[in-house]
């Protein structure tokens, strides 16, 4: 009892941390990555000795790219539709409800690259299953279709 305790004090802290702090942060964690792999990916391109940007699946590669694209544009999409919501609330309904309406638009645009995170790791842990089945699939008929090949026919 005594070890539970001295740990429920820790336990407690740590879950307001992942729970709350780390909700508020996360977005920003989620799009500084995706523009640090787009610049990565830019710089990449840019060098044609580098072996890496040719990929044996490069529609999966370029899904992943655009699911990054679209996690970095969202913030400046964001700001723009939270200046037109603005300027239109706020001359139609008033400036308070024009500011109130900007600041929500700001929010969910700023949480929304979780949700497309998401979006964009489910589909990639599909198409990677997908491509192990199929590799793994191909690496299994191929000694069979191999040995079926160098066996002669046998005749009845």
């Amino acid at each position: 009892m005594s070890q539970l305790q001295e740990k429920i004090v820790p336990a407690i802290l740590q879950a307001l941390i992942v729970c709350i702090l780390r909700f508020f942060t996360i977005p920003w964690s989620i799009w500084k990555g995706a523009a640090l792999r787009l610049a990565e990916r830019r710089q990449a391109a840019s060098n044609p000795n580098d072996t890496s940007s040719q990929s044996e699946f490069p529609v999966f590669d370029w899904i992943r790219s655009a699911w990054d694209g679209l996690i970095f544009l969202s913030w400046f999409v964001g700001v723009v539709v939270a200046v037109i919501t603005l300027f239109g609330v706020m001359f139609s309904v008033g400036f308070f409800s024009g500011i109130g309406s900007a600041i929500g638009v700001v929010l969910y645009f700023y949480f929304a690259v979780i949700l497309m995170s998401f979006f964009k790791e489910s589909l990639i842990l599909i198409l990677s299953i997908a491509m192990n089945v199929e590799k793994l699939a191909s690496k299994s008929s191929a000694p069979s279709v191999a040995a079926s090949i160098t066996e002669p026919p046998q005749t009845p």
